[in-house]
């Protein structure tokens, strides 16, 4: 048992620092280590640093798969295949491509965009044609690094890509875009489509459809903003992520399938194969499963238990659970040197290393009800911690949903998903009634999902996200809850959940301040936070959709950063009413009832202010002045932005939006008083940030929020010269990710870079100009 542990020691400890050895340092030690472990002495202890060289070497091979940034935005003609199930959402549809013989600095995997519409560099590429999974094309295609928005809080998409191996982004251009040939015959993701496409021909119409692609092939793409909400307010995501309990069932309907074929063999076959065959069944049914569903974390982890139980029984050897806990972990470890990266890495063996601490050591019998019970009882204290630290939420009524839900979906909607997709194939209508009957349960179950999601206090769902430290601490705690009846203090271990409950900290004194400037991308989102008081000025891109078909960043970047506050906005302003200003605000108005919000539209909406000059007023130790646009104006679009000026101790920021060397010129001629940080209008583009608003503003920073290597080339050079003319330092959120400004009321200025405060192995580093103190 010593050797999995250090093996997985080795193993995952790399993604604990944040950067790694040379390759060629990492060779010498492996040599070094190797033979070491010659000597039978030091042979275990060399398990670790092997295994800690070995996933290093990983670790910098697919860092050098990533598109090198000289390359960024350059156009290729690639042949390769279509990797993924094609996802189409509105006008566009996104899947993964894997080219073939390319460059040497092409990355093997692409993150495809294929738009219906879409303009750049004059060109427009119209329509998409039919795509499918394991399809051969030649695309015309434009690379881009896998850089992500990176904040203090908030989604790392930087993570997910690295974690995935997605090597570039990519977007499909006007030119040579020809399907070469179908799919391979043995590709995966063919038949995974293919089976999908089955049962959309068998029954589509079925209630909640969706619900059981999800189920049936991991094919979680139709599921809604509205399903995905249920799930996780119930804390019941996990029962459509196929894992051990769903290839449990498939393993269960393998191996009576098995038995049922030993029935029609000859007493003496059956003699011989009595024991292997219906094992043997099973074993392919789980792989069956397994591959339909893609084979992701949790279906890798569920399948190698099976397999070391089959090989246990078949070879009638006998192994401890917690043994054949560790062997899968490291299996999986060695199958996936980057499951470490995936939430669901780790709540895949959390929850099975439960189940074993709960029920491997005692004995006696033990109720069904009570086992019940005791399991999610103890998987859901467990979670919750997990939860807060990897998506700042937790599940009030997780416990009594998933006494529901799971004997729902693992006597009656799985079992009748597994039977139908072989019958499907077979004439008749018996998959038909199956996959309908499936359908209309979950269905069923949904509704009541929905109704206990409506119990989620507001706190926990969007919780502040806890320390490393403080997880574990709880997560300690858990486990000595769980411990049997009789041993002594174990119920000391609700105190140690108390750092997760504990309210986020006072870290603002008096006259203290952030200036928060969101990294949305091509948008705007600045959060300013005082002791007491907080203001949202712009809501970052989105549609302006809310519910199916919208997109905003409220839940993945803009509400972690206003929890992790421990205060709610007291005033949110929406500049104007261009999208990647104003493309949250219908979240954030739902989201947040109780604010005050205030706005610059062409028309007044119900329950926001307009922005009307001159008006004041006070927020905490804040004066907020808005500046324009005066009553009577019209609506001018950019030129009609709610320029918000906010002063305090040692404090003063000006907010223009997008306006332009007009706005800024009249602002200029009516007395434009100085302010320490001037968020630079427009996103630095050319047309403002004019020097009449720098000479009157005088400011010691300007802010610039622009996406990376955005279309539109924001900050324009000759801004950037205007500010370095007059020796203002400019901060770009593409570079440094989020800025945060600190004030500390006495006219002194700390900042701070997301990027550098966040490094990871996997991050892209902060540009060279994030530098100040």
């Amino acid at each position: 048992m010593k050797f999995w542990i250090l093996l997985i020691a080795g193993a995952v400890s790399p993604f604990l620092f944040v950067s790694t050895l040379p390759s060629s340092t990492v060779l010498w030690l492996l040599l070094v280590s190797a033979a070491t472990a010659l000597v039978p002495a030091c042979r275990i202890y060399c398990v670790a640093p092997l295994c800690f060289l070995l996933a290093t070497l990983s670790i910098n091979e697919r860092l050098s798969e990533r598109l090198p940034p000289e390359h960024n935005g350059s156009v290729h003609t690639l042949n390769g295949i279509i990797a993924s199930l094609p996802d189409r959402r509105g006008d566009v549809v996104r899947f993964r491509f894997r080219p073939e013989r390319a460059a040497k600095y092409i990355p093997s995997l692409l993150s495809v965009s294929w738009y219906a519409d879409r303009f750049g560099d004059n060109e427009r590429v119209n329509g998409i044609p039919p795509l499918r999974a394991g399809q051969r094309w030649r695309l015309q295609l434009e690379l881009r690094t896998p850089r992500g928005r990176v904040n203090f809080h908030g989604v790392d998409a930087e993570r997910w890509y690295f974690a995935n191996g997605i090597g570039a982004r990519a977007l499909v251009k006007k030119g040579d875009n020809e399907l070469l040939a179908g799919p391979d015959v043995f590709d995966l993701q063919h038949w995974r489509e293919k089976v999908l496409a089955k049962m959309s021909d068998v029954a589509g119409e079925a209630p909640a459809f969706r619900v059981l692609a999800a189920l049936a092939i991991a094919d979680r793409r139709n599921l809604s903003k509205h399903d995905r909400n249920i799930l996780a307010a119930t804390g019941t995501g996990h029962l459509l992520a196929i894992s051990g309990l769903h290839i449990g069932l498939a393993a269960a309907l393998g191996f009576y399938t098995g038995r049922l074929g030993l029935l029609f063999m000859t007493l003496g076959f059956r003699q011989g194969v009595g024991v292997v065959l219906p094992w043997v069944t099973a074993w392919l049914a789980a792989l069956s499963y397994s591959a339909l569903s893609g084979f992701g974390v949790s279906t890798q982890r569920a399948l190698i238990m099976l397999t070391v139980a089959t090989l246990v029984v078949l070879t009638r050897r006998s192994i401890h659970p917690l043994q054949a806990w560790l062997v899968a972990l490291a299996l999986v470890l060695i199958a996936d040197p980057f499951a470490p990266l995936r939430a669901g890495f780790w709540f895949s063996f959390c929850c099975v290393a439960v189940l074993i601490m709960l029920f491997v050591p005692r004995h006696g019998a033990v109720p069904a009800w009570r086992r019940v019970l005791l399991a999610q009882a103890g998987i859901s204290l467990v979670m919750a911690p997990l939860g807060m630290y990897w998506f700042q939420q937790a599940s009030l009524p997780g416990l009594v949903a998933n006494l529901v839900a799971i004997p729902v979906v693992s006597v009656l909607v799985v079992p009748m998903i597994l039977l139908a997709l072989p019958l499907m194939w077979l004439p008749g209508s018996l998959a038909v009634y199956l996959l309908n009957a499936a359908g209309h349960v979950s269905a069923w179950l949904l509704l009541f999902l929905d109704g206990l999601g409506q119990m989620q206090p507001a706190f926990f769902s969007a919780t502040r996200s806890p320390g490393l430290l403080a997880v574990v601490i709880a997560m300690f705690g858990a486990v000595l809850l769980m411990l049997p009846r009789g041993i002594p203090g174990r119920f000391l271990g609700l105190l140690l959940f108390l750092p997760l409950m504990w309210p986020a900290k006072p870290w603002l004194d008096e006259g203290h301040a952030y200036i928060d400037m969101l990294d949305v991308g091509q948008g705007l989102a600045v959060l300013l936070t005082t002791q007491n008081f907080q203001l949202l000025y712009d809501t970052g891109p989105g549609n302006g959709i809310l519910g199916e078909g919208g997109w905003n960043l409220v839940d993945n970047t803009i509400r972690p950063m206003i929890t992790a506050s421990g205060r709610h906005p007291d005033v949110i302003v929406a500049s104007h009413a261009d999208l990647d200003h104003a493309g949250g605000l219908q979240g954030l108005l739902n989201t947040y009832r109780d604010a005050r919000f205030i706005g610059s539209f062409p028309e007044q909406r119900p329950g926001i202010e307009p922005c009307i000059a001159p008006r004041e007023w006070v927020g905490g130790n804040l004066v907020l002045t808005i500046l324009h646009p005066s009553s009577g104006l019209p609506y001018l679009g950019n030129r009609s932005s709610c320029v918000l000026s906010v002063r305090g101790p040692g404090l003063g920021i000006l907010l223009g939006g997008d306006i332009d060397e007009a706005v800024e010129r009249r602002l200029a001629s009516r007395g434009l008083a100085r302010h320490d940080v001037l968020v630079a209008p427009h996103h630095g583009s050319s047309s403002s940030s004019s020097r009449v608003l720098i000479e009157a503003v005088q400011p010691v920073l300007a802010l610039v929020s622009a996406a990376a290597d955005n279309r539109y080339a924001f900050p324009h050079g000759d801004v950037l010269a205007r500010y370095a003319a007059a020796d203002v330092p400019v901060l770009n959120t593409a570079q440094c990710g989020g800025l945060r400004i600190i004030a500390d009321g006495r006219g002194g200025i700390k900042v701070r870079f997301a990027r550098r405060v966040h490094k990871a192995i996997w991050r892209y580093p902060a540009d060279g100009s994030c530098n100040l103190p």
